[in-house]
């Protein structure tokens, strides 16, 4: 079967984007009833190290379970990609690329908040939770790892932003996305201080 390219998949996606809201929504709405649950909140508390009772609260709103908390990691990735208030298909791929070498496999539960995430605009909470996340999981790393780390998340951003070539479709990065990688840049380098 021959591979669809970006254009053709951004077509798809919008001639099935109603299909889509309603299964999103059926999704989301599972993964959060599950996240609610005081067993998915035990579960990161105990398997992901997590003590902050406002994050756990954000992930159960977001429907963020433990298998689903890698997906957190990748928010920066979907923000940038929003930052132009619409996700293009190249950016999605990108997107999707990353994610699998995060260990995000299809079918996943971390997949399908992902997918939700490209295709519904991403509320305030998950920036929160993304930034309580990271400020637990820097404050483990070492000074030299945390530079690593953020040095890697800016990569990936940037890999994302060019994917859709900018305004003029040329590889470049758009204002709105420096801006926005930018910002992410430097609250990941506050948390790291703190």
């Amino acid at each position: 079967m021959k591979e669809l390219d970006a254009d053709q998949i951004g077509r798809l996606d919008l001639a099935l984007e109603p299909v889509f809201k309603g299964v999103d929504q059926r999704i989301v709405q599972r993964l959060r009833e599950e996240a609610e649950t005081e067993e998915a909140r035990r579960a990161l508390i105990e398997q992901a190290g997590i003590d902050d009772p406002k994050l756990i609260e954000e992930c159960a709103q977001l429907g963020v379970t433990i298998y689903g908390l890698v997906a957190l990691r990748l928010v920066p990735l979907v923000l940038v990609a929003w930052a132009e208030d619409f996700v293009d298909p190249k950016e999605r791929l990108t997107i999707i690329e990353e994610a699998r070498k995060f260990g995000i496999r299809e079918g996943s539960v971390a997949e399908a908040l992902l997918d939700y995430w490209l295709r519904t605009r991403p509320s305030r909470e998950l920036l929160d939770a993304w930034k309580r996340l990271i400020q637990i999981e820097l404050k483990r790393l070492t000074p030299k790892s945390r530079r690593h780390f953020i040095e890697v998340t800016q990569e990936q951003m940037e890999r994302v932003a060019k994917a859709s070539g900018g305004k003029l479709g040329m590889g470049k990065v758009s204002k709105a996305e420096r801006q926005m990688i930018e910002g992410l840049v430097y609250i990941m380098e506050k948390a790291s201080r703190s």
